[in-house]
């Protein structure tokens, strides 16, 4: 009763492997091909849908039915009306994945992420999104064998939902499905830019073991794999079984030189003053142990103080000003203690260790056409990751040991001193439980499935912290009262602030944090599919399938309860609370109607009804296909849909957050600075401010968020090429449009809006100013964006508040492409070769309705390119892969080249229509006037990136065989752009930004019996 998926022997290069609605419950076969150890499969290529009908299209008739992906009903032809990815689970291996997560990601369908794993103060370290069609990570469906995924319990970014692609181990899977295209009409809500089905195994008879090891040439990232599956079958029943074990070791960045030094950032970065003297490390934030007098003078260290603490050295502080392309003058800040490794003790990449466990079975009831199934998937996980370690800021103090006013000092601990390296540990548990009936009834004539799947996720989050009041205590002392101005008083430990602490002393203000969250789903599916009649002209019946699903979900943060208090400071920058119920009703039809012979047309609808506290209430969604086969070599095809997301959980239960902020730049304050002639001003730079000036970020869902809609459609060809056996090509155009999204202001958007609105100007560079385009003063974005601060009399922030709306927009289209081929010889093996294109040829957004529809593809990568050919003879299997991602637009581009001495002119702006258009003429500012200077616009581009990866296996015997796998087989790494600057400082949002380099594996298979 198990549908089957056609084989890429059968149909060459063909990538329509079965979606697999819940077990897709054709009235089939007994073994389902897709359920056949991928040891069984032969090893081939990437490949799409679009790969082709082959010439031989006698063989597809004869097969039995398969369900289509994006369809409910199963059909002969392997080809739909859009297209669709797959690869095996050992396909993902021989091309040096050993996440699911790194293959996703590494797909042409798939956009950049948008959250580093290695930034701080992320709140989900160590899941992993998928950004399809870079749409957004909430816009895509992970389905497990043909069911929905229960969403990660923290929010990404803080703000949204999302599900994890981290934790699924690669021993388990058979198969990965990908539609980048619309589906709601057939799945529901998130499916708006695809979906991405994963199929584990099933029907293994026997038993195998596979052990795998590596890590990176470079160093780090070590890793360790064993798996264990097999598979028992009786008369009427079969139970299949898999443990798998992995360990994967963080990247630090002590492990890559380049990363090892605050100075890397690109020299374009570095200011006048960095220019003249060395690269300034306070500029950066990378001050490891100083204090300045009320002058704002930096008090020199005792001598040999630096040299006390593990990456340390004495620096000297110089700041400059400037009037026009001139630098006016030179302060002395004095001497401090620098940190040169700031990265050193960060995560680049998190570590992970992972035990998983997954027992499935199914039993056929004699003498009927029933089947009993179910399974029982345990995903347990520690994610392992850091990023800066505590560190004391003080606020503006008097000083009673010395007799002097203290602007500020700030103490970096070391991991020497803590006596740990405070990493941030991950605990999650991830139980996936299902059990279904299915069977058929009029001679086979229609199939039905009934599935009930229980799925609850838990994270508990162990970090270090600290107590600001006991540390304070501890290098300050008691307050001992105020100042006639109303300073603190306090009695200084100069002797504790100049050398190391031990771990027993840090013990007295150190604390152990623990956030726990949670989320939970419960499903039940109802399936019916079956042909009702045949139209008289044409040989195939009327396909028909529907479903009926009920669901119930949830989540409930329930972070430290310290974390609410200020006095409390831990590595994440929030405290997120919140939690909250849907249940969703939901009922779908769909018709695949033979027009002609040569003719088919789909028609599917669904209607989904939401119970929560959102506006959500009944989301109506249809969509069409079509396929025209003139002749057997060719399909014409083509699909329309329209598609909605229902508010995230998390964007409509998230309580009021609250974090406190204390490095930020102050666009307001920075604009009224330059304006005043104070081009240095200290608000224009992200710098850690004094305690005195943090203030109180606020973050919140909305119970007004209504559900977000959308459309997409695609057509295309797909042709096996006249003359040449085995040779296919495809291309598919394909757009996508999402209405009415839920936008997240930003705090950083919020205050550049706000500053905006009021003057009228933005901040060009670090010293100039244009005119400020983004929305228009007065209007009704402006009223909300600057009720949304509040500032004292001074015009310091006291408050800010962040959350969603429902208004932006954004329209995505490109065009897929594919080329396939496949040749079999008689004395020189068979060959498999395949090339998967794709180009996002736009990506229009807006925030509101009032704004202007700008193209900004090339902020995104804007091309990327996948290929991958195999060859097998014998006992040897030999493939090789790669990527190019196209090239993406440099830090800074569009601005002003910053000129030799560091001044960055800016650039002189002019609104043509509803857009913004740079000149290409720059200017600076000479006693309070702007003057042209024969400077041009930097346009400069990061590299296309390429990478290649191999894999060679050889089978000694029927039992045993040994894999060894490449990636980045030219150990190819990030270089850092002449203006990149900030954390990591290489450009984010492409292949090319990451530091792993060469990793080389190891796997030895073995089969038992």
């Amino acid at each position: 009763m198990s549908t089957i998926r056609v084989r890429r022997g059968v149909l060459a290069s063909s990538m329509a492997l079965a979606l697999f609605a819940p077990h897709a419950f054709a009235q089939t076969s007994n073994t389902s091909s897709s359920n056949t150890s991928s040891s069984d499969q032969q090893t081939s290529q990437q490949s799409t849908s679009s790969s082709g009908q082959q010439a031989n299209q006698k063989q597809a008739v004869k097969l039995q039915t398969v369900t289509v992906t994006g369809s409910m009903i199963p059909r002969v032809e392997v080809e739909g009306p859009a297209p669709v990815v797959s690869l095996t689970g050992e396909q993902i291996k021989d091309q040096g994945f050993t996440t699911l997560w790194e293959f996703l990601d590494s797909l042409p369908q798939v956009g950049q992420q948008s959250s580093d794993p290695a930034a701080w103060g992320s709140s989900s370290v160590n899941a992993r999104s998928v950004n399809l069609r870079n749409v957004g990570p909430g816009f895509s469906l992970l389905l497990i064998d043909g069911h929905r995924v229960v969403d990660y319990p923290q929010p990404l970014n803080k703000q949204s939902n999302f599900q994890n692609y981290n934790n699924l181990p690669t021993g388990m899977i058979d198969h990965v499905e990908i539609l980048a295209s619309g589906a709601s009409s057939i799945y529901g809500s998130d499916a708006v830019a695809g979906v991405i089905n994963v199929i584990l195994k099933k029907n293994y008879q026997g038993d195998e073991l596979q052990v795998t090891g590596g890590g990176a040439t470079r160093g780090g990232r070590r890793y360790g794999d064993i798996n264990f599956f097999g598979g028992k079958s009786g008369e009427n029943w079969h139970v299949l079984y898999n443990v798998e074990k992995s360990n994967r070791t963080a990247l630090w960045g002590m492990d890559r030189p380049y990363e090892d030094s605050v100075s890397d950032a690109g020299y374009g970065s570095w200011s006048p003053a960095s220019r003249m003297f060395g690269y300034q490390y306070d500029a950066q934030g990378a001050i490891a142990l100083s204090a300045q007098n009320a002058s704002g003078q930096y008090i020199t260290p005792p001598a040999g103080t630096c040299g006390k603490f593990t990456n340390s050295q004495l620096s000297h502080s110089y700041s400059t000003t400037a009037s026009g392309t001139q630098v006016t003058g030179v302060t002395d800040n004095g001497y401090y203690c620098s940190q040169p490794a700031l990265f050193q003790n960060w995560v680049l990449t998190p570590g992970s260790r992972n035990n998983s466990g997954y027992v499935a079975g199914e039993y056929d009831f004699k003498d009927t056409s029933l089947q009993l199934y179910g399974s029982v998937a345990l995903y347990d996980t520690v994610g392992i990751s850091n990023t800066q370690l505590p560190v004391e800021a003080t606020g503006q103090f008097y000083d009673q040991t010395t007799g002097q006013v203290i602007n500020q000092a700030i103490r970096q601990l070391t991991a020497q001193e803590m006596g740990t390296s405070a990493n941030t540990h991950d605990r999650e548990q991830n139980w996936n439980l299902q059990t279904g009936l299915r069977g058929s009834f009029d001679d086979s004539r229609f199939n039905w499935d009934v599935n009930l799947n229980s799925q609850k996720y838990t994270v508990r989050e162990d970090y270090t912290g600290i107590d600001v009041n006991a540390m304070n205590n501890f290098f300050l002392g008691k307050q001992l009262g105020t100042t006639a101005g109303g300073l603190p008083i306090y009695a200084m430990n100069w002797q504790q602030w100049w050398n190391p602490i031990t771990p027993q002393q840090y013990g007295q203000f150190a604390v152990s944090g623990e956030n726990t969250s949670s989320s939970w789903l419960d499903q039940v599916q109802a399936r019916i599919n079956g042909d009702l009649y045949k139209l008289p002209w044409v040989d195939e019946p009327i396909g028909w399938a529907a479903v009926l699903e009920a669901a119930h979900n949830g989540f409930l943060l329930s972070p430290d309860a310290r974390g609410d208090n200020n006095n409390f400071q831990n590595p994440f920058g929030a405290y997120l609370t919140g939690g909250g119920t849907r249940q969703r009703y939901s009922f779908g039809n769909e018709f695949r109607v033979p027009v002609l012979d040569s003719v088919t047309w789909t028609i599917s609808g669904r209607l989904d009804k939401y119970h929560d506290a959102s506006r959500a209430d009944v989301a109506r969604t249809w969509g069409t296909g079509l396929e025209w086969r003139p002749y057997d070599g060719l399909l014409l095809r083509g699909s329309y849909g329209t598609n909605f997301k229902a508010p995230d959980m998390q964007a409509i239960y998230l309580t009021g957050s609250t974090s406190p902020i204390g490095d930020y730049v102050d666009p307001l304050q920075c604009i009224n600075a330059i304006k005043a002639g104070q081009n240095n001003s200290t608000w224009c730079s992200q710098v850690q401010r004094p305690t005195s000036q943090y203030y109180n970020l606020t973050t919140e869902g909305s119970r007004l968020l209504q559900p977000q809609t959308g459309h997409s459609w695609t057509y295309g060809f797909v042709w096996q090429i006249p003359g040449v056996q085995g040779l296919s090509f495809s291309a598919d155009y394909w757009h996508m449009g999402v209405d009415n999204a839920i936008q997240y202001l930003d705090p950083g958007t919020v205050l550049v809006d706000e500053a905006g609105c009021l003057t009228g100007l933005q901040v060009n560079g670090s010293s100039a100013l244009s005119t400020y385009t983004a929305h228009v003063p007065g209007s009704q974005y402006c009223k909300m964006v600057t009720q949304m601060v509040q500032r004292n009399a001074a015009g310091q922030i006291v408050s800010e508040e962040s959350g969603p709306i429902n208004e932006a927009s954004l329209y995505v289209s490109g065009i897929d492409a594919s080329l396939d081929y496949k040749l079999q010889t008689e004395n020189w093996g068979n060959f498999t070769a395949n090339i998967n294109y794709t180009d996002n040829l736009e990506y229009k957004q807006r925030v509101l309705a009032s704004d202007p529809l700008q193209n900004t593809r090339y902020n995104n990568v804007a091309s990327r390119i996948t290929w991958i050919g195999n060859w097998h003879k014998g006992d040897w299997d030999v493939s090789i892969s790669g990527v190019r991602d196209g090239g993406l637009r440099s830090p800074n581009y569009g601005s002003c080249n910053t000129l030799p001495n560091g001044i960055q002119p800016s650039m002189i702006t002019v609104q043509s229509g509803t857009e913004t258009v740079a000149t290409g003429v720059c200017q600076v500012t000479v006693n309070g006037a702007n003057v042209t200077v024969p400077d041009t616009e930097y346009t400069g581009h990061t590299p296309v990136w390429i990478t290649w990866n191999t894999s060679v296996a050889y089978q000694f015997n029927p039992a045993m065989n040994l894999k060894l796998t490449v990636s980045n087989i030219f150990d190819r790494v990030s270089t850092i752009p002449y203006y990149a600057g900030g954390f990591e400082f290489v450009t984010t949002g492409q292949t090319g930004s990451e530091y792993n380099g060469r990793e080389i594996f190891l796997t030895f298979d073995y089969k038992i019996d």
